[in-house]
């Protein structure tokens, strides 16, 4: 093994599949399930925050120094309800520091911007 540690259950329980990941960024992808839908039939908010999670700290563990991570704290504005199709995930790291870490993501669905979050994430390292 290379140190960096691979997709969680959770990602496969969601189908969240990676795309690409190269540190500081990820681009990851999902597609719509009714399974993950809310009463009105559109993609829950949950998954959405999940998206954000995952879209960030996949990317912090590929970094061999990273053993761990926890989210200290969330944000996600959701802008536009997703009933169908794929949802794209664009998340990057843009500050790093010590064992902190904070980073802004883009969901896209079907290349319209559906909802845009930030986390703070603290590292462990090895």
């Amino acid at each position: 093994m290379d140190g960096t540690i691979g997709p969680s259950p959770y990602m496969h329980l969601l189908g969240i599949e990676v795309e690409e990941s190269v540190y500081p960024r990820a681009r990851l992808a999902l597609k719509f399930s009714e399974k993950l839908t809310n009463p009105m039939g559109t993609l829950h908010g949950g998954v959405i925050s999940s998206l954000v999670d995952v879209g960030l700290g996949y990317v912090l563990l590929q970094d061999r120094k990273v053993k761990g991570i926890a989210t200290v704290e969330l944000k996600v504005n959701y802008l536009k309800a997703i009933t169908g199709g794929t949802i794209n995930v664009e998340g990057e790291i843009i500050h790093r520091k010590n064992l902190m870490a904070f980073g802004l993501v883009y969901i896209y669905n079907d290349g319209a911007l559906a909802a845009i979050g930030s986390a703070t994430i603290k590292l462990t390292e090895r």
